[in-house]
């Protein structure tokens, strides 16, 4: 419907094309046409001036509408939507039966992709198109995420959707200590280098005389390091009955075992591994070692804390924090400085616990104390983001059946792969392990 201020102007208009046209043969109806278009005009600006403030209220209402959904596109593409733990669980086990079934439709709607290619080099759905009647083009052009994978009957392990993968390994965080504090980096391929400087890379020099030569003036160089990347396994138990639960309770008991296996290796790379694949870093090369008074962990004081921790430099120990087993700080609660003040500080409502003064974390891998026996590692006091962890994106799931247990028991597995890659840099000056003494009263340690 046509708005009545725009239709009263028309109106208007036409009346006073109508006066034109029929014109005037006297004065006094000439005066009375140019009085009457007065009039009209007087009414046309009027109306003008009320559409002028009408809809530039609604248009200003219309920009701020815009903009409060630009805003809100903004919003949504820095902070995507969260999946919920109960929508995560449905997905995923949804996927997991699809797989396990070998439903090509439900994968294709879910985005698992197949993946074709051997151990190191696994299928890049970026890097796949696919169309109705083609099949497969491999790297022809850039396939978006999401994107329908086509037919899957050449391969019976499955990428999940990377969407999921970010979630599973925010659930796994939630199972490990070194996960949200060691440094994540992304691999596109097997190994990356990363440069590793020591502190003060950059020389500096006086020159005292006019002309003289710049000598030494070049900044240190950057040493490079190789982070590799390797497959890790894991194998589910899963029995035939399995697929007839719900897909909430699939995915449930996928992410629980996922969460806990991969937490617990994810916290043994990065702090005890010895060359299995990868060397934590309590097994790192030139990391200094403190070995306390006594070979055994009862004769430990307050003063080996401390010992440990003067041997790192003060700008490198503002980002440290202790590294131990439960067990081990339980004992330490109790031990007092030569003031009689405790060296532990529980963790209250805004600070984190305090050793010394410095944050620790409570490791369940880390050695316990009936374990420590003399000239043994039993904690570290370091930055975590001196461990390197690089991030192969890809997690592959495949129904494993041709095991013995199957033909004996009719227990499958539920096959899961994750690339992963672990480097612990600058050791030296910057990592201190805290050890007891060699039974022998000599060695095992810096005095």
């Amino acid at each position: 419907m046509e708005n009545e201020l725009i239709a009263a102007v028309k109106k208007k208009l036409a009346d006073m094309a109508k006066v034109e046209q029929t014109g005037f043969s006297d004065p006094a109806k000439a005066e009375a046409y140019f009085k009457e278009k007065e009039v009209i005009l007087e009414d046309v600006f009027k109306i003008c001036e009320a559409l002028a403030k009408q809809y530039g209220d609604e248009t200003e209402a219309l920009k701020s509408t815009v903009k409060s959904l630009r805003d809100e596109l903004k919003t949504k593409a820095a902070y995507p939507k969260e999946l919920t733990r109960r929508e995560l669980c449905y997905s995923i086990g949804k996927g997991i039966a699809a797989a396990w079934a070998g439903n090509q439709k439900a994968l294709s709607e879910l985005s698992f992709s197949p993946n074709l290619r051997a151990d190191q080099n696994w299928t890049n759905p970026k890097d796949i198109s696919w169309s109705v009647g083609k099949g497969w083009n491999m790297a022809v052009e850039k396939a978006a995420l999401g994107d329908p994978m086509g037919v899957m009957t050449t391969s019976d392990q499955y990428l999940i959707n990377p969407i999921y993968e970010t979630e599973l390994m925010t659930e796994a965080a939630k199972k490990s200590v070194m996960m949200p504090l060691v440094r994540h980096r992304p691999m596109a391929g097997p190994s990356i280098f990363l440069p590793q400087r020591d502190r003060g890379g950059v020389q500096l020099h006086w020159l005292t005389a006019y002309g003289q030569q710049l000598t030494g003036s070049k900044p240190q160089g950057a040493q490079r390091v190789e982070l590799k990347a390797y497959t890790l396994a894991g194998y589910i138990p899963w029995y035939d009955e399995y697929e007839e639960d719900v897909f909430i309770d699939l995915g449930e008991m996928f992410i629980e075992e996922f969460m806990e296996s991969y937490g617990q290796e994810f916290d043994r790379q990065c702090l005890l591994a010895d060359d299995d694949p990868f060397t934590g870093a309590m097994e790192a090369a030139n990391v200094t070692k403190v070995a306390i008074k006594g070979n055994s962990i009862n004769d430990i004081t307050w003063k080996d804390f401390r010992d440990a921790v003067l041997r790192v430099p003060k700008e490198e120990r503002k980002d440290c924090a202790w590294f131990l087993n439960e067990t081990v700080l339980h004992f330490i609660t109790n031990i007092e400085d030569d003031n009689g003040r405790p060296i532990w500080r529980g963790p209250t409502e805004a600070m984190p616990g305090r050793l010394d003064l410095y944050p620790y974390h409570e490791v369940s891998i880390m050695p316990q104390m009936a374990d420590i026996a003399a000239d043994t590692p039993f904690a570290i006091f370091m930055n975590p983001k001196r461990i390197q962890h690089g991030n192969r994106k890809g997690i592959e799931i495949k129904k494993f059946d041709g095991t013995t247990e199957s033909m004996e028991y009719g227990e499958l597995f539920l096959r899961f792969r994750k690339r992963d890659g672990f480097l612990v840099t600058r050791p030296q000056g910057n990592m201190v392990i805290l050890k007891t003494k060699a039974a022998s009263g000599g060695g095992g340690g810096t005095p």
